[in-house]
């Protein structure tokens, strides 16, 4: 992994616990947890499955548009 990636990661990591303490404050990470999964799985099934929809066409246009770009560009050089 080169130090780019490195730095998004660490950048990742910082804004997900800004994120976090934000939403949470400081309480207790087991309580805290068993809300978040109690309020998923509380959701209805169409939310799941616009999501899982939503994601996959995000897919889909990775795979056709992104990717061929990506791989003529290598071949290129």
């Amino acid at each position: 992994m080169d130090s780019r990636g490195l730095f998004d990661l660490a950048l990742v990591v910082v804004a997900g616990l800004l994120a976090y303490t934000e939403t949470f404050g400081f309480a207790n990470p087991r309580t805290t947890l068993q809300e978040i999964i109690t309020a998923i799985a509380g959701l209805d099934i169409r939310v799941f499955l616009v999501l899982g929809g939503i994601f996959g066409i995000c897919f889909v246009a990775y795979l056709t548009m992104y990717l061929p770009q990506k791989d003529a560009r290598t071949i290129q050089r």
